[in-house]
């Protein structure tokens, strides 16, 4: 994040690369740094003339290029994005245009001095075998623009609250992080409502997030996971239609259920082998809150248990996939069938 910042400034400071690659998915960076290049590259009179963007999937390398090579019109400078470059990648796209590489080599050795050409690439990682990949990489700025660790946005947030002059106490930032699930492009959006209605007190409330910040969809199946797991069957059972009230698709609620156990089983093999809180998040990619409170769960289930109910889950999407079976009865009986299998295990 400290080489955004310090990206950023330069950019306010006109002092632009010809070529930058924004490397990762983390939509609030991508915005912030396309944002500043649109507003100190560009003059406003000269926006409509001097400006393209490109999608490597429907449009051809040479057209950027071109573009890009192309004197700008009452301006001083073109910009222009290139979107979704898969080539970068060991990705096969089927129905894209044949692009020219060995031209965008040649553009890469020597850019036009007076346009900035800038790759969005949405990835994880490149592939770095490539002779394309190695040469923008050499040639290019290099923003990284991937999605902060838990922690890191979790600090990253609390700096900007603090720094707009509000306070949050540690039970309210839990539950924002939850309500945002500790993305920090959802972070950033829902902050941005807090502040407005905060503007009097300056003090960010517990109440505040339940009234403003919405559940997701994610949220609510664990609500319905939580209750299924202390075979708590009538609330799970109106829970569950609820969400279909919601006109929630039975198959999505499914799919997050399987989520939900299979995090519960890799929780409890892991647990069982001595890992750490921390170290399961790390291994399993999930925000360490999730973990927590699948730690918290998983004591009174054997291994078997979870086991089961994966398998069952995992058969019901395929059924309700394939159209053998009634989609919004499975969710009810996976309920029936847990709570049984649970006294059974009991016992």
């Amino acid at each position: 994040m400290k080489n955004i910042q310090q990206q950023l400034a330069k950019i306010r400071n006109k002092n632009f690369a010809s070529i930058y690659l924004m490397l990762g998915e983390e939509r609030y960076f991508v915005e912030r740094i396309r944002e500043a290049l649109i507003e100190h590259v560009l003059d406003e009179e000269s926006m409509d003339l001097n400006f393209a963007s490109f999608d490597m999937e429907e449009n051809a390398i040479s057209d950027a290029l071109f573009e890009a090579a192309s004197f700008p019109f009452f301006g001083e400078r073109r910009l222009v994005f290139v979107q979704n470059p898969y080539f970068l990648t060991g990705q096969k796209v089927k129905g894209t245009p044949d692009h020219n590489l060995e031209e965008l080599e040649d553009y890469l050795k020597n850019p036009a001095d007076f346009s900035v050409v800038v790759f969005f690439a949405p990835y994880e990682k490149l592939d770095r075998r490539k002779k394309i990949t190695k040469l923008i990489e050499k040639n290019a700025e290099v923003i990284d623009v991937s999605s902060p660790r838990p922690n890191e946005a979790s600090r990253y947030i609390k700096e900007i609250i603090k720094e707009k002059g509000y306070q949050i106490s540690s039970e309210a930032f839990q539950l924002f992080t939850e309500r945002t699930d500790g993305q920090l492009t959802n972070m950033m959006h829902e902050l941005d409502k807090l502040f407005l209605y905060h503007t009097d007190t300056k003090q960010i409330t517990k109440e505040s997030i339940q009234q403003l910040v919405p559940k997701t969809l994610e949220q609510n199946v664990f609500e319905l996971n939580t209750l299924v797991l202390n075979k708590q069957v009538e609330a799970s059972i109106e829970t569950y239609h609820d969400l279909l009230v919601q006109k929630e698709e039975p198959i999505k609620i499914v799919a997050l259920l399987i989520s939900q156990f299979r995090l519960l089983l890799q929780v409890k093999i892991l647990h069982k082998q001595g890992y750490q809180q921390n170290e399961m998040a790390k291994v399993l990619k999930v925000h360490p809150y999730r973990v927590k409170l699948a730690l918290q769960g998983i004591h009174q289930y054997e291994q078997t248990l979870l086991a089961e109910a994966l398998d069952y889950l995992i058969d019901a999407d395929f059924k309700m996939k394939t159209g053998q079976i009634d989609q919004e009865l499975q969710v009810e009986l996976f309920i029936m069938r847990f709570a049984q299998k649970s006294k059974i295990h009991a016992q």
